[in-house]
């Protein structure tokens, strides 16, 4: 090859690449939601609802959107176990409610759902963030959804509403590398005052709410970053994973010529209490006495009048906030009891989860749970928005199966994903008019 035609080869070489790279661009937003489970995370925390494998296409048409936290998010033993079987079969499979719903229905179902959140993040930040940034991208055009369907948890739900106040409301000082300047408390319960609040701080403070940069629309750019960094960080916990069972092994074999070697017993979060053990919660199921987690997620029996008030006031104003900007959306809300509220608990006190846990008689836990059920019948009723209490249907079902764990007990496994999905499908889907709905009965 003479030196005259080295420079041509490269710039077609370059040429080459740059117009792959560039289809790659064009290509890669239409087939977004193939992108496998295991690498769900590259892509950017905006779109992911484009991902996601509960629709038809990349983009959803009449679709449903999930709103709420964890439980709306799909996060439990379901999860977990698709997670271990496709890691390395670049695959997305199905593991929560929205995937059965979109199974029996036909219709697309995306979820906004947020692990950790409280009704602010989970109904205002995460999906009007998502929405307004999905909608800027040269490639899509997303419209409202033709149903919302607002997961509320008592489990956790009404406690973390109540925390919000005092560590977001309230709170001053530097948190996330962002500056949080105190809200005034006399105003709090003030509509306006609140909604101002929500449009600043749950919305305003985030930089993807109003993102002009160029570089957002190279999707397929961020992807690849994104998958480059989390590459990097799997070779670093492989490489952590070898160093510490190659000296595990090393360790072993010095300790057979000093001695017998004793194993480490590893015991996770949610291990079942021996029988012996205090507290615990003894269940029946199918007639048989079945050992549950020492702490379950129930209702918020901790809280006084004054921090449920503030609780559900946080969840109606954020109801509202969502109702106005997608103002043709239906929108149903969905009361989703915790464990320690389903199962047929042996005796007559509850060890729950709180701080280290606690304990609590199964009549305080049910009038908790049917007042807090009540309160957000009555936001529902009052708006005009559709209600369905699952309750009932949870612990008919949990009479003889288990609808958590093995792996996760805080969230519903297989079997209570798709019950879930049942009941929201013959109650809210199948009859628009609400109507024959036990809402909030003991």
């Amino acid at each position: 090859m003479s030196f005259i035609k080295k420079p041509t080869y490269l710039l077609l070489s370059l040429g080459s690449l740059a117009i792959t790279y560039l289809a790659l661009e064009l290509i890669f937003p239409q087939l977004i939601n193939y992108v496998p489970l295991t690498m769900y995370n590259a892509l950017k925390t905006e779109i992911r609802v484009l991902g996601q494998s509960s629709k038809s296409s990349a983009v959803p048409n009449d679709y449903i959107a999930l709103m709420g936290d964890s439980y709306a998010q799909g996060q439990g033993s379901w999860l977990i176990k698709t997670i271990k079987n496709s890691r390395y079969k670049g695959t997305n499979p199905d593991y929560h409610s929205g995937h059965a719903i979109y199974r029996k229905t036909g219709m697309d179902v995306i979820t906004y759902g947020m692990g950790g959140a409280g009704s602010v993040k989970g109904m205002v930040t995460a999906p009007i963030i998502s929405h307004l940034y999905i909608n800027s991208l040269w490639p899509y055009t997303l419209s409202d959804p033709k149903r919302i369907l607002i997961y509320f948890y008592e489990g956790n739900d009404f406690t973390d509403n109540s925390l919000y106040y005092t560590n977001r409301f309230l709170f001053k000082g530097y948190d996330e590398s962002y500056f949080f300047k105190g809200y005034d408390p006399n105003l709090f319960y003030n509509t306006l005052y609140f909604d101002q609040y929500l449009q600043k701080e749950a919305l305003e403070r985030y930089h993807s709410y109003k993102n002009n940069s160029s570089f957002r629309h190279l999707i397929f750019t961020s992807f690849l970053s994104a998958g480059w960094k989390n590459l990097k960080k799997e070779i670093k916990r492989g490489t952590k994973k070898f160093i510490n069972w190659f000296n595990s092994n090393e360790k072993k074999f010095e300790a057979s010529f000093q001695g017998k070697y004793f194993s480490i017993l590893n015991i996770s979060l949610n291990t079942a209490l021996k029988p012996n053990s205090s507290p615990k919660n003894m269940a029946i199921i199918n007639g048989k006495n079945v050992l549950l987690p020492a702490y379950l997620q129930g209702p918020p029996v901790t809280l006084n009048a004054e921090q449920m008030k503030r609780s559900v006031y946080i969840f109606e104003r954020s109801l509202l906030f969502i109702a106005r900007f997608f103002s043709k959306s239906k929108i149903s809300i969905i009361y989703i009891p915790g464990p320690a509220n389903i199962y047929s608990i042996v005796g007559p006190m509850v060890s729950y989860e709180l701080a280290g846990g606690g304990i609590a008689s199964k009549e305080r836990i049910s009038k908790v749970s049917q007042e807090g059920c009540k309160k957000i019948y009555e936001i529902a009723k009052s708006n005009g928005f559709q209600f369905l209490d699952t309750r009932s249907y949870f612990r008919e079902y949990a009479k003889t199966n288990l609808l958590h764990g093995p792996e996760d007990y805080q969230h519903l496994n297989r079997s209570g994903q798709i019950l879930l999905a049942n009941v929201i499908i013959k109650h809210i889907l199948n009859n628009p008019a609400n109507q024959g709905i036990n809402t909030c009965k003991t």
